[in-house]
Order: structure tokens, then C-alpha cells, then sequence
């Protein structure tokens, strides 16, 4: 009996010990990420309106139609570069457009930034119950990071990408296969984002510091040919146009003192706290027993480290700097715990008890800085319901209809797409340049049967509003119930209906056809002239005449 108990003891203090803590931890947040992505990868509307632009970028690769061209009416180019998208677009022939091949490939790069945060952290301080609280810190992370793990969108393939390729350099770096491998997968995360340039100088910089300047030379000499030959090859075959994309546009927001601000106090020393100054402590650590010439090479992450916060530091300071940003630093902030162990705690075997559950409280101090509500960024029935509603309206239109934020509704209505307007905006807002010709003629001739608005900042700027709504008119605003909104980033959701001013002409022969018609019959009133096509279309759908012969053979 007294064995048992003895036993009994043992087990528990191994269940409530603070590892064991920060392990069960680290699987509840991997359970609340898990329960939360799965419903929005299925979900079939935007969650973020950015993600729309990225979609129909992938599906102009899935038709083989070119991507980085002059801005025009149909199609006009996000400013990211183009390997997401162009995977995107090998996945959407297999599919079809939507947004699941898109999401699950970003769902994908997120599991493997996790898993690679794991291996990391085991190599680096021989602690299993670390490598899993670590693994499920990054995984826990997502409100810190604003939610794009699992978005159509360039983030997470990006930091897999970039850890992927720090972390055949920092292990394999001394080879050459290891130094191929590792130049091969930055230059990847290059064609995936711009900012990987940076990654790539600061591991060259770790590298020169562990290897030497024959190694790093021949590793800086494979990631200037894998990068600079492909890029100088896109800019050719598109006339400039690849360089005025990723760079000229994606360069053109201003920078805020007050968001980089936000970015240290409010980011970096306010929900990533714990593991900033676990980092920090790392880095003292290391200073103290190898000195400042010997620290590059006795700790490479710590540059990695240093890179994603002037990285992540890049992407929030410009206006429209999301939380998406934090995705890098982020990252690499998980590897923090490692490091420190390795530094201070030394071998598991050898480490103090108390050492070893200070680290684990702080791990649980760092998780629940990030602790959210998984309900609040899953859609909801109603939100699927309204977009359901939506696109059957605009698919009973007779005629084109221009989505303005989100123009892959228009396809799902069997529609032509068009070019997302916040493309337009950064081109002659941003540059000083003039809208797509072709653009403002069909705005001028009234092509579209039906315009819709989000009335965002990017839609009733005065220019382009003057412009629609000298040919356009409001004839519907659509309620919450009509139109699903975004959950991530800038919340956007169709609210306003536009249809074709009646020109005088137009007008006056109307009027005299009526006339002429004669006797019982009048003319159409001002008010049936002025009515929109969407509510007619809508009418006809929901009267029982449509409703009895959508069912004939």
C-alpha cells in the first residue's frame, strides 16, 4: 500500500510538473489552431479580401495566361512575387478556382514551420517536452500573428521556406550540398516574398563567422545565380514589368513613425514579451561565454533572430502593414527556449530543477499572452448563407458584373473576372498614374449591368469615385444578411449596388417608344427605369413562376 501511494505520488508530480504543464499546454493550443483552421479552409468566401487578388493571380497561371502585365481591366498583378501564386495556379488545374488548394497549401507550410521549430529545439538543447512546447508555441501563436496561418496568401509558405533553408545552413552549411540545398530554399523564399534577401545576407554573415569566407563566398555565389539570373529573366520576358510589380508598387507606402513604435512596444516587448526576452537572455548568455567575435559563430540563430525582427520590423512600419508581418519574427522567437536552455540550463541531466521549471513557466506566461477564442474567427452559418445569396444574385444578372474588392465572387456567379481595384489604387494613387484605358472605357460605356462596392478607402477615394459615379448610380445597399464579411485583416463586405446612369437620349427614346405604344399602354415609370438589375434578377428568382420552371425538365 505504501508503494502504491509512494507511486501514486510520483506519477502525479510528473502530471503537474511545469514541463508536463507546458506540454499539455502546448497541445491545447495546437488543438484550438487545428479546430479553428479547418472550418475557414473550407470555407469558400474571402476571409481576408487580399486573399481574392492572390486567387486570381494562381488561376491566370492555371490558364497559362500571363501574369506580370500593364494593369488592364481584366487582371491586374498582386505585389508579391510569383512562386506562391504559380503553385497556387498548378493546384487550381487540378480544382478549379477556389480557395481550399490555396489554403491547404499554406495550411501545409504552417505544420512544417512547426515541425521544423521542433527539430530545431531538440537539436539545439536535447529536450523532447521542449521541442513540443516550442512546436505548439508557434501553433498557439496565431491571434499574436493576426490569423494568416492557413490564408491564401504568400506568409506561411514563406517563413517555412526561410526556416527550411536557415536551417540546412546552419547544420549542413559546412558542405556543399548543404550550402546548395540551403541557397536553393532562401532563393525559393525570395521568389515567395522580397524580404528574404535579408534572411539570405544574415545567414551568409553566420556562415563567414563558422566556416569562413571560401564557404560563404561559394554560398553567397549559388544564391546570386539562383535569384539574380531568374529575376533578370522575368523582367525581360515581361518588358519591366516584374520589376515595376514587386518592387516599385510594393515599395510605394509610406512609412509611420507610430507603427514602428506599436511594432516594439506593443509587438515585439508586448504580446511576444516572454519570448523576446528569452531571446535576449539567450543572446547575453552566449556574449558571456564565447565574447562578441566568437557569438555569430557559437549561435548563428541569433542573427536569424536579428534578421526577423528588422524583417517583420520592414512589413509593419509601411501604411497597410499587417500582422501578417509578424509571421517571421515570430518564428524564430519560438526557437528562443532552446537556446536559452542550451546556453544556461547545459545538458537535460545536469540542469537545476528549478532552472528547468522557470523556463517551462515562462513558456506558460508566453502561451497564454496569445490565448483568443477559437468561435470568434470561425465563419458562421450566416456568413456562408450570405455569400450563397450573394453570388446566386449576381448569377441571375443579365449582363457583366464588376466585384470591386472581391472579383472571384463574380466568376463564382459564371461571370467574367476583372482586376481587383486595390491594385488600381496603388498604381495612380500611389505612382501619380492613369487608370487602365481600357478600364475607363468600360466604366464610360456602361458595361457592367452591376457594380459592387465595399465602400473601402480604396473605392470612394474622390478620382475613381468621381469617375463611377459619373455613370453610375446607387440603387441598393445590401445588409449583413446579403453579404458575407472578411474576419481577417481590413474587415471588408459588399454593401453597395451600383447600376448604369440612364443617359438623356436613352431617356427620351424610352420615352417616345412608350408614347408610341399607344392607348392602355403607358410608359415605363422613372422609378422601373431606375430599378436595379440585381432586384429584378432577385425578383425573378424568388417568384413562383422562376421557382415552377426551375423544376420543369
Amino acid at each position: 500500500m505504501a508503494q502504491l501511494t509512494k507511486r501514486s505520488l510520483t506519477q502525479l508530480r510528473l502530471i503537474a510538473s511545469p514541463t508536463a504543464l507546458a506540454v499539455a499546454a502546448a497541445g491545447l493550443f495546437t488543438g484550438l489552431y487545428l479546430f479553428t483552421a479547418w472550418p475557414r479552409l473550407l470555407y469558400p468566401y474571402d476571409l481576408d479580401f487580399i486573399e481574392n487578388g492572390m486567387l486570381m493571380q494562381a488561376w491566370q497561371h492555371a490558364q497559362g495566361l500571363p501574369v506580370f502585365v500593364p494593369p488592364n481591366a481584366d487582371f491586374a498583378p498582386n505585389v508579391y512575387m510569383p512562386l506562391y501564386t504559380w503553385l497556387g495556379g498548378l493546384l487550381l488545374t487540378l480544382t478549379g478556382p477556389s480557395y481550399i488548394a490555396l489554403r491547404l497549401l499554406s495550411f501545409t507550410a504552417t505544420l512544417t514551420t512547426a515541425g521544423l521549430i521542433s527539430w530545431i529545439t531538440h537539436r539545439e538543447s536535447g529536450r523532447a517536452w521542449l521541442a513540443l512546447a516550442c512546436a505548439g508555441l508557434y501553433l498557439g501563436g496565431v491571434r499574436i500573428t493576426g490569423f494568416w496561418y492557413e490564408l491564401a496568401r504568400v506568409d506561411a509558405l514563406y517563413v517555412a521556406l526561410t526556416l527550411a533553408g536557415w536551417t540546412a545552413g546552419v547544420y549542413s552549411g559546412g558542405t556543399r550540398r548543404g550550402a546548395a540545398a540551403s541557397a536553393a530554399l532562401l532563393a525559393l523564399a525570395f521568389f515567395t516574398k522580397q524580404t528574404a534577401v535579408l534572411f539570405a545576407g544574415a545567414l551568409c554573415a553566420a556562415l563567414l563567422a563558422r566556416h569562413g569566407g571560401r564557404r560563404a563566398g561559394l554560398w553567397a555565389g549559388l544564391f546570386a545565380a539562383l535569384t539574380a539570373l531568374p529575376y533578370w529573366l522575368f523582367d525581360r520576358l515581361t518588358g519591366g514589368w516584374f520589376t515595376f510589380h514587386t518592387f516599385a508598387l510594393a515599395t510605394a507606402n509610406p512609412v509611420e513613425s507610430g507603427r514602428v513604435l506599436r511594432y516594439f512596444g506593443a509587438e515585439l516587448l508586448g504580446v511576444m514579451a516572454v519570448l523576446s526576452l528569452l531571446m535576449c537572455a539567450a543572446a547575453l548568455w552566449t556574449w558571456r561565454g564565447h565574447g562578441t567575435r566568437r557569438l555569430a559563430a557559437a549561435q548563428p540563430w541569433l542573427l536569424g533572430a536579428a534578421a526577423a525582427v528588422v524583417v517583420s520590423g520592414l512589413g509593419r512600419a509601411p501604411v497597410g502593414g499587417n500582422l501578417n508581418n509578424l509571421m517571421p519574427v515570430y518564428a524564430f522567437l519560438c526557437l528562443a527556449p532552446a537556446l536559452l536552455a542550451r546556453g544556461w540550463l547545459g545538458a537535460p541531466a545536469a540542469a537545476p530543477r528549478w532552472a528547468t521549471g522557470a523556463l517551462a513557466f515562462a513558456i506558460l506566461a508566453q502561451f497564454a499572452l496569445g490565448a483568443y477564442n477559437p468561435l470568434r474567427y470561425i465563419p458562421t452559418p450566416e456568413m456562408r448563407a450570405a455569400g450563397d445569396r450573394l453570388i446566386a444574385r449576381l448569377r441571375a444578372v443579365d449582363g457583366e458584373v464588376l466585384v470591386l474588392m472581391h472579383p472571384y465572387y463574380a466568376v463564382l456567379a459564371g461571370k467574367s473576372p476583372s482586376a481587383q481595384i486595390i491594385h488600381f489604387w496603388y498604381f495612380y494613387k500611389d505612382r501619380g498614374l492613369p487608370l487602365p484605358a481600357d478600364f475607363v472605357e468600360r466604366i464610360e460605356t456602361q458595361h457592367y449591368a452591376v457594380i459592387v462596392s465595399d465602400e473601402s478607402l480604396f473605392e470612394t477615394e474622390p478620382a475613381f469615385r468621381s469617375l463611377i459615379d459619373a455613370h453610375y448610380q446607387p440603387a441598393e445597399r445590401l445588409s449583413e444578411a446579403d453579404s458575407p464579411p472578411t474576419t481577417t485583416g481590413l474587415t471588408a463586405r459588399p454593401q453597395l449596388i451600383l447600376t448604369p446612369r440612364l443617359r438623356p437620349a436613352l431617356a427620351l427614346e424610352r420615352r417616345a417608344g412608350g408614347l408610341r405604344a399607344g392607348g392602355l399602354r403607358a410608359a415605363r415609370s422613372p422609378a422601373r427605369l431606375r430599378a436595379s438589375p440585381l432586384r429584378r434578377a432577385s425578383a425573378r428568382l424568388s417568384s413562383p413562376a422562376s421557382s415552377s420552371s426551375s423544376k420543369s425538365p
